[in-house]
């Protein structure tokens, strides 16, 4: 029997001209990434879509570029009405038609996180981000929630209504952190002022707003040392590292970037960006490049890290001419992790070990709470988890409470 080629959908195609060219050019492009059949199948139906719509709106194969995919999706998508069968689903048309301008060289389309976000609003926080980038030096991760919160207070602020930031008062900034103040945590609420207060400052540097405004915004207290950093014990650890399944390519690679973040403190960043020029293996040392200092360091490779890392570099990793250490096994294969897979693996392995965790930054604090346990000084933690002050190292002391019961003073009253 012969195969029916991926992404027909009733045997029929309805497209001509440069439709199929597309759809073979992508087809090909897919699979020389690694896309599985699945995944293939249902990029080539968004991309059907797609070259259907350009058909009715008669673009040519010159004009098509991020701008026109944009409209497709957020103008043409909400209300489509093509013949079916159609592939409509946001994520998978979005993700389709990005390879789509990958492959001709081209800008991805951004992602519209909040749905019904106005393209005004959209507008006033992307050059937010320029601000952010270019003028306050912000890292990626920084930026990313600042956006966020200077866009949901945009949104609960002027709704459908007209977006004049003039009409912003010291009031209604006061409402919304009240508003948010019964969902959040203390230490939320202070990032969330944080991001309103940056958000003033931008306003006041580009001169909508008055300087006082910023501060009008109250900040919850929040008494950092009173409560103890939650770090694993021996047991919860022996149980994390015993989910992996090391005998898969996937399964190494996730326990090297486990290794990389228990055993060195690596934040997830850190370990989708090391390179394979990265690691001086005569040395037996890590050279990181992109900190959150924005420093580059060198750090000593332990050696259960080190033992990970070989394992997946020589039984696990694809072959690849990415220089980045760990890379995708699925569509795309070989292309370099993000951050995103780093935390995913580590949840899933969570997950898996029945522990009740969500978040990453308790493999670093584990990490810091053995050095503590094994005699290290709080100079020498802060230096391998590369702190910019000392003080933030000082909240890891509560945690070793045996050394802590010898400095104890005696309760001066007794019972009677």
């Amino acid at each position: 029997m012969k195969e029916q080629k991926v992404g027909d959908d009733s045997g029929q195609n309805r497209l001509t001209g440069v439709g199929p060219t597309s759809i073979n050019a992508l087809d090909c492009y897919l699979k020389t990434r690694g896309y599985r059949h699945s995944t293939r199948r249902a990029y080539l139906a968004s991309m059907e879509h797609f070259c259907y719509w350009l058909k009715t709106r008669r673009y040519g194969d010159r004009e098509i570029n991020s701008n026109v995919v944009g409209i497709f999706l957020q103008e043409h998508l909400p209300v489509c009405h093509c013949p079916r069968p159609v592939q409509k689903g946001i994520k998978t048309v979005r993700a389709a038609l990005n390879q789509f301008l990958l492959m001709r060289g081209q800008a991805r389309v951004r992602r519209r996180v909040s749905h019904g976000t106005s393209t005004e609003i959209e507008g006033v926080i992307d050059r937010f981000d320029e601000y952010l980038q270019n003028v306050c030096g912000h890292s990626e991760a920084t930026r990313w929630y600042h956006r966020r919160n200077a866009k949901a207070f945009l949104s609960w602020h002027f709704g459908d209504r007209p977006l004049n930031v003039a009409r912003i008062t010291a009031q209604s900034l006061c409402r919304f952190v009240t508003a948010k103040a019964g969902d959040y945590c203390p230490g939320s609420i202070g990032v969330l002022v944080y991001s309103l207060r940056t958000y003033m400052k931008f306003l006041q540097f580009t001169g909508h707003v008055t300087p006082s405004l910023a501060a009008t915004i109250p900040r919850p207290p929040n008494w950092s040392a009173a409560s103890l950093p939650r770090a694993l014990n021996s047991k919860e650890l022996s149980l994390f590292w015993s989910v992996f399944e090391r005998s898969t390519p996937i399964g190494k690679r996730d326990y090297a970037m486990a290794r990389c973040l228990a055993d060195l403190g690596l934040r997830c960043y850190e370990v989708a960006n090391i390179h394979l020029h990265d690691i001086d293996w005569r040395s037996g040392v890590l050279r990181l490049s992109r900190t959150k200092s924005r420093r580059e360091e060198t750090l000593p490779i332990p050696g259960t890290m080190g033992q990970a890392i070989v394992s997946y570099l020589r039984y696990g990793r694809p072959h690849t001419n990415s220089r980045a250490v760990f890379v995708h096994h699925r569509g795309p294969v070989g292309k370099a992790v993000r951050d995103s897979t780093v935390r995913g693996a580590v949840r899933r392995a969570f997950s898996r070990a029945g522990l009740a965790f969500s978040g990453t930054h308790i493999l670093r604090n584990t990490f810091a709470s053995r050095l503590l346990e094994g005699g290290a000084t709080l100079k020498e933690i802060a230096d391998l988890l590369r702190h910019g002050s000392i003080d933030t190292t000082k909240s890891y002391v509560k945690i070793d409470l045996q050394k802590l019961a010898h400095v104890a003073m005696p309760w001066p009253w007794r019972l009677s």
